[in-house]
């Protein structure tokens, strides 16, 4: 009888605690997406760590961002955003480790995975509540909204972002017979046309730095090519698809239809007026629009080329903003301050003033904020235009991020630059990220 007892009150006790830590989880997590009380007299700060901060065509337009906030919403609800800057992505790690609070990280996506699991970034779910998430949310590009997820949640906000833009010196077009306005759309046209500028200026026609960091990613879709398997477990750059996209690009190397050169080269060398085609990002469009002033010709863009009648498939450069709040006071501060970034007031400043596309498409046709900057600058409209059928570039997973992406550009830069055969140097390449992250 007591045994049977005992085991009644056993199994009563077991019950009992397994109820209780059910709601301390829940608890816990709904308490994780709260947010604190703001009060204007005791301001919180939040530290912001920015690369653009560091950059000299961007800082002074990240800092009036930041200012403006301060001076605006931050005064009004008792937060103050601290700007540090930080050029080469470090010093936030170094903070983080030294034990300093790091609460806002304007972060790139590759290696946002590693920083998931190694540097405490919070997904937006987990912080904020659901209804303010989905609240800001509307009216950004919804492909741009995925851009930061890892496993189901976001751990990033696309923040500064653009595609891929081929920027056109009108004037080595028209002295080769090209017109501007009418620039190749395949990877075939960017050829023929550039080796027609060649022949006709005895300058180079078309750039593309094979150490560029993310545009590769939409040359190896663009021909129905993966960087990176749906599950993020297993590269796959050196398949048939991918293979034939490098070897593309090394055909342009070997018949002197590329120029040769780092991504600092090739954007020196457009904008010096000796390039007839460079493939970057519009954050250089602000350069090269002075740059075309000063040399003399008309700044003209097209899309991102694509292969034979497949569409092309652009990716996103730019960063996220990641988030490390460690209170529901904090969560409010940074949440004040991730709204005013990516809202209309962030973007109009983004936009106008660094050179990055409004994730807020609709601004474009504001004329409150946007519409008259587009209309003056219409190279604009066809990085929008891309923002339909974006691909996110590829997230390295976890600590061996830096080292896959640093492998995977290395194999790229040997394979359309060098005589290395091109097959072999993807595949042995592929291997070895695969043999770390398996």
């Amino acid at each position: 009888m007591k045994s049977k007892k005992f085991f009644l009150l056993f199994i009563v006790s077991m019950f009992l605690i397994s109820v209780l830590s059910a709601c301390s989880s829940s608890t816990k997590t709904s308490n994780d997406a709260v947010l604190g009380k703001l009060d204007p007299k005791k301001p919180i700060k939040v530290t912001f760590y920015s690369y653009s901060l560091a950059a000299p065509t961007m800082k002074a337009g990240m800092e009036h961002l930041i200012n403006e906030f301060n001076d605006t919403v931050g005064k009004e609800k008792g937060v103050i955003v601290e700007g540090v800057p930080d050029p080469t992505y470090q010093q936030y790690k170094a903070d983080i480790a030294a034990g300093k609070q790091v609460d806002v990280i304007q972060h790139t996506f590759p290696t946002l995975d590693s920083s998931k699991q190694t540097l405490g970034l919070k997904a937006y779910e987990d912080v904020f509540p659901k209804q303010e998430l989905e609240q800001h949310f509307k009216g950004i590009s919804p492909n741009a909204l995925e851009l930061g997820k890892i496993d189901g949640k976001m751990y990033g906000l696309a923040f500064t972002f653009s595609t891929p833009i081929v920027f056109i010196n009108g004037k080595l077009f028209e002295e080769a017979g090209l017109d501007p306005n009418n620039p190749p759309k395949t990877w075939a046209e960017v050829k023929e046309d550039s080796l027609k500028i060649k022949k006709a200026t005895g300058k180079d026609g078309f750039g593309l730095a094979p150490d560029n960091g993310w545009i590769t990613d939409g040359v190896i879709l663009s021909n129905g090519g993966e960087v990176l398997s749906k599950d993020r477990k297993k590269a796959e750059f050196a398949s048939k698809q991918g293979v034939e996209a490098i070897e593309m690009w090394k055909d342009l190397y070997k018949n002197g239809a590329s120029a040769v050169g780092s991504d600092k080269d090739l954007a020196g060398q457009f904008m010096a007026g000796n390039l007839g085609m460079y493939v970057s990002s519009t954050a250089l469009h602000s350069g090269a629009l002075k740059a075309a002033k000063a040399g003399g010709w008309k700044l003209y863009g097209a899309a991102l080329p694509q292969f034979g009648d497949k569409p092309s498939v652009p990716v996103n450069s730019g960063s996220a903003l990641a988030v490390r709040p460690d209170s529901p006071e904090k969560n409010a501060a940074v949440w004040e301050f991730v709204k005013f970034a990516t809202g209309n007031e962030g973007y109009k400043i983004i936009t106008s003033e660094i050179g990055y596309l409004p994730l807020r498409t609709g601004l474009a046709d504001d004329p409150k904020y946007l519409k008259d900057f587009v209309d003056q600058n219409p190279l604009y409209k066809i990085n929008l235009n891309q923002l339909s059928h974006i691909h996110p570039v590829a997230i390295w997973p976890g600590e061996y991020a830096t080292e896959s992406a640093t492998i995977y550009t290395n194999a790229i830069v040997k394979a359309v630059s060098t005589d290395a055969d091109v097959k072999k140097t993807l595949t042995d390449a592929q291997n070895q990220i695969n043999d770390m992250i398996k």
